[in-house]
């Protein structure tokens, strides 16, 4: 078990101007709000983060940020501004914070600001979980609806069959009777520092899991999900 008030954890917002669904997504207007701003509303509430850091490539997505209280300390350089696995965008800011401080990290927690209903105690529970487990990574989930075994696939003759080979009957057919799954849901991931920088990895080999409950799990990709979420925040269900 470490102490985590001798831990030097700082959180990155990989946020980049290039979205297909939605332009410009980060800073799209969310109940009166850019997007990024709750993320980064919930970053400066934990109760571990030095700092909170926000790479991207876009002017007005940085102008926006540090309006909110983020630091961009830096442009988020051409080559890992386009559709690149996150782990380069994280290992680039980590590279910056220690040369720039002159010491190392010891867990960096990836936050996407398209899971607006994170919160700050979510956070710090994830941080709490890798800091005082014998894990080298954590992040946050929600249980899966759809299950694997109900997927589908449609071959050459356009009939349906099973994706993982087994006939959609019987006992798996009864949700309650099924094993529960769970997939990330977008929000944290908190992972130590030589798990980035060594292996290359956000999710380590020795993943920890924080369940969110699905009302505050949505993960932001379309116009619709923009509706979504509206919704559910209008109504105070998160």
């Amino acid at each position: 078990m470490e102490d985590i008030r001798m831990l030097n954890i700082i959180g990155i917002i990989p946020a980049r101007g290039g979205s297909v669904g939605v332009p410009l997504k980060n800073i799209h207007e969310l109940c009166g709000k850019p997007l990024i701003y709750y993320v980064i509303k919930a970053a400066l509430a934990s109760k571990y983060l030095r700092r909170v850091i926000v790479s991207t490539d876009h002017e007005e997505i940085a102008r926006i940020s540090r309006e909110c209280g983020a630091e961009v300390p830096f442009k988020r350089p051409v080559d890992i501004s386009e559709d690149v696995p996150t782990e380069f965008v994280i290992q680039h800011a980590v590279e910056f914070v220690e040369k720039e401080e002159g010491r190392k990290i010891d867990i960096v927690v990836t936050l996407q600001p398209t899971t607006p209903l994170l919160n700050s105690m979510d956070i710090d529970v994830t941080i709490e979980k890798l800091a005082n487990e014998c894990l080298d990574s954590v992040i946050t989930v929600k249980e899966v609806e759809e299950y694997p075994w109900w997927m589908m696939r449609i071959d050459d003759r356009g009939l349906i069959e099973p994706f993982i080979g087994r006939d959609l009957m019987g006992e798996i057919t009864v949700r309650q009777n099924l094993e529960k799954l769970y997939i990330p849901n977008g929000g944290a991931w908190a992972t130590k520092r030589d798990v980035v920088m060594k292996e290359d990895r956000l999710v380590g080999k020795k993943c920890g899991a924080i369940v969110m409950p699905p009302e505050r799990s949505v993960d932001i990709d379309t116009t619709l999900d923009f509706k979504i979420i509206e919704a559910i925040m209008r109504e105070g269900y998160a």
